[in-house]
């Protein structure tokens, strides 16, 4: 648990969420649809700061730490992992669906979509998967550019893990419009319990 503390000088118990995700994932445009005005939709990111925001629900406010918006190459995603990702109280690992679907070739790496993902979810279930648990969720982004059913695209995805031994990981997956505030605060909301 992370000490917070508002605008007023009130202190109070708060949760850490990490969000993880490959390039152009759609990680700064979940943040900012979420309510932080510092993140950069649209943008390839390495490593920038934001602010402590907060989250306005009809029955309650949520305030996030402020942190970091990092980078998805590998490099970044394994020493960020390792320093941040541990302390967290939940992990939202975001994917682009479409680049996943259609294994689309990274343009820095060459590698396909698909196996880049598989081996940050291979990572991951090797150094905390027991940690985390039920505490997992993956969000598929850009769902508004495919032509098939959201649960159909979730299906899909679930499918492709089945027989991998992280596939628990995949037991928890949302998909979303990730420029539309409401989805994103929705699937918050659902995943963080509140």
């Amino acid at each position: 648990m992370s000490r917070l503390t508002d605008w007023f000088g009130k202190t109070f118990n708060g949760k850490r969420v990490s969000l993880l995700g490959l390039k152009g994932g759609g990680k700064s445009q979940f943040l900012h649809s979420l309510g932080c005005k510092e993140a950069n939709p649209g943008t390839l990111t390495s490593r920038e700061r934001y602010g402590w925001f907060k989250i306005v629900y009809p029955s309650k406010t949520i305030y996030i730490k402020a942190g970091y918006d990092i980078g998805g190459g590998l490099e970044l995603f394994k020493k960020s992992f390792n320093k941040h990702l541990i302390n967290s109280d939940w992990v939202l690992f975001v994917i682009d669906i479409q680049k996943f679907i259609n294994n689309e070739l990274d343009v820095e790496s060459i590698l396909p979509y698909k196996e880049m993902v598989f081996a940050r979810l291979d990572y991951i279930n090797d150094n905390v998967s027991n940690k985390f648990k039920d505490k997992f969720a993956i969000i598929l982004t850009h769902v508004d550019l495919m032509d098939k059913p959201e649960n159909v695209l979730i299906n899909e995805f679930q499918n492709a893990t089945n027989s991998k031994v992280y596939s628990h990981l995949a037991s928890q997956v949302y998909s979303i419009d990730a420029r539309k505030p409401e989805q994103v605060k929705t699937v918050f909301k659902v995943i963080a319990r509140l």
